[in-house]
């Protein structure tokens, strides 16, 4: 299934396309306070934007891996990205997300985050999701236990550069389709 476009009452969640790599590279993705704990390294040129955003219209149809640029609905502004992928490792989804500073505390990544889950639970029949976070960043937990998330163990990732290395906290969504 192609990722489709989900709407909340503040955000509209869309497939990410290279023509958003400039809002992406000023607005999130070169800030190293927004990108510290994410698997990800800090984007030093908007190139590779670019190509993350290639490689992500490239797997559009994949069925293991959704991921949504968020709009918000009062300024029309990019704002910050999410998505749920499958990890063969967890034989379930996990859950991922981060936006630019101006819009954070304001409940837009949990909002984002229900939209997310809604789809996965309704259109694929999903139950279980996987969800981390360092430990440095509570407030990526906090938005997963606002989701329902709940603690399972403490943990560690490695970073897609093999150098960073965080000790987590591990949490796990089970759900019925008519909890989301």
């Amino acid at each position: 299934m192609t990722t489709p476009t989900l709407e909340t009452e503040r955000i509209i969640l869309r497939p990410l396309k290279i023509t958003d790599a400039n809002d992406i590279f000023r607005n999130w993705a070169s800030d190293p306070e927004v990108t510290k704990y994410m698997t990800y390294t800090t984007h030093e040129t908007i190139e590779t934007t670019t190509q993350w955003l290639k490689e992500l219209e490239n797997n559009i149809a994949d069925e293991n891996s959704y991921n949504w640029g968020f709009v918000y609905k009062n300024s029309n502004e990019l704002f910050g990205s999410g998505g749920i992928s499958y990890e063969e490792e967890h034989k379930m989804f996990s859950i991922g997300y981060n936006i630019m500073k101006k819009y954070w505390n304001m409940g837009l990544v949990t909002e984002a985050g229900r939209a997310m889950l809604d789809f996965v639970v309704n259109e694929l029949n999903q139950t279980e999701f996987f969800g981390t976070h360092a430990k440095e960043n509570p407030a990526s937990g906090r938005v997963m236990e606002k989701l329902g998330f709940i603690y399972q163990k403490d943990g560690e990732y490695t970073c897609f550069d093999g150098v960073r290395v965080f000790q987590s906290r591990e949490y796990l969504l089970k759900v019925r389709k008519e909890t989301i």
